[in-house]
């Protein structure tokens, strides 16, 4: 098993994560689990409220990746959950060379991709990605293997598993206190797998998953 390490702690964050979002409903889970424009581009109790790229959000975070794990120029990289490629887009100013690839469930995040990453990018689950085993030198998922049902992440730990040659880091919802768990219940709009922090692990060490990891919840 890897370590569990915040690579995310350069990822900007409001100062109050619990007032920028109304109270949600089951109805308005429904709606942002289509993962369509509502999620992406509606509003904002059902998603992002306006989902468009920002150089403040990835390029610290890309740079920290990069270094941590000492990509190299023509590194392979996959991220799993990339939504419209922002982060590659960081990662292709970062490393002109490398070779990336992104999937993502949504047809609609796709279709509306970043034009400089939109070739690399295709609609997949994380629980069968289409790529050959050892293909990448890293593999990263921020806050999307938990949106599967439990048998699906434990699929989809063990895909990470098998696409990677080298370094992997995924971030998933999680708690470690019952103050935590609370908060993160109360946010959640599309997450259908719930743990704890060291339930998580255990279901990445059944998975056979020996990347790195984090926990997000609102007090992160």
């Amino acid at each position: 098993m890897g370590t569990e390490i915040d690579l995310m702690r350069l990822y900007p964050k409001p100062n109050n994560r619990m007032a920028e979002r109304p109270e949600i409903t089951p109805e308005d889970q429904e709606i942002s689990r289509r993962f369509d424009s509502e999620y992406f581009d509606g509003d904002r109790r059902h998603g992002y409220g306006g989902f468009s790229y920002h150089p403040r959000f990835w390029t610290e975070t890309v740079d920290l990746f990069t270094t941590h794990y000492n990509l190299k120029q023509n590194a392979r990289i996959l991220d799993v959950g990339c939504a419209k490629g922002f982060m590659l887009k960081d990662f292709a100013l970062r490393l002109p060379y490398a070779h990336l690839a992104g999937v993502d469930i949504s047809p609609y995040a796709i279709k509306h991709a970043e034009p400089e990453v939109a070739r690399y990018l295709q609609v997949a689950s994380a629980e069968q990605l289409p790529f050959e085993d050892d293909t990448f030198d890293f593999v990263v998922s921020i806050n999307t293997i938990h949106n599967l049902e439990q048998e699906g992440c434990l699929r989809a730990f063990a895909e990470v598993e098998r696409v990677c040659r080298g370094h992997a880091f995924i971030m998933v919802d999680g708690w470690k206190n019952e103050e935590e768990r609370t908060l993160l219940q109360r946010w959640v709009l599309t997450a259908r797998t719930m743990l704890s922090a060291g339930d998580w692990v255990a279901l990445m060490n059944e998975s056979g998953y020996t990347g790195d990891y984090a926990f997000w919840n609102p007090l992160c």
